[in-house]
């Protein structure tokens, strides 16, 4: 379940990459950045949660404590994203342009 997660997980922060990079620019005629760049912070921060899950039963407690809080905090700054919006300093050069914003 763990490995299903973080694969899951890996999809999101793709995604999310590839539009932050620019490789992935067709999403802009029919999304908006606030619903393709937080899916990043998503992705990574389900890989973290994943890590978590995966170190729990072991004795790295502070690897593990980290995970967790690097969870929590990814994942709540895509909420954030998502809920409120994606600032423009945090989109990248090539969608400023493109929007003209």
């Amino acid at each position: 379940m763990i490995w299903a997660m973080i694969a899951v997980s890996c999809a999101f922060a793709l995604v999310g990459l590839m539009a932050y990079t620019g490789l992935w620019r067709s999403w802009t005629r029919s999304w908006s950045a606030d619903r393709v760049f937080p899916t990043a912070f998503l992705g990574f921060g389900g890989i973290c949660l994943g890590a978590f899950g995966a170190l729990l039963s072991t004795h790295a407690f502070v690897v593990t404590a980290l995970a967790m809080v690097a969870a929590f905090v990814l994942i709540l700054v895509a909420v954030g994203l998502f809920i409120f919006g994606v600032p423009a300093w945090l989109t990248p050069r090539w969608y400023r342009h493109r929007s003209g914003a």
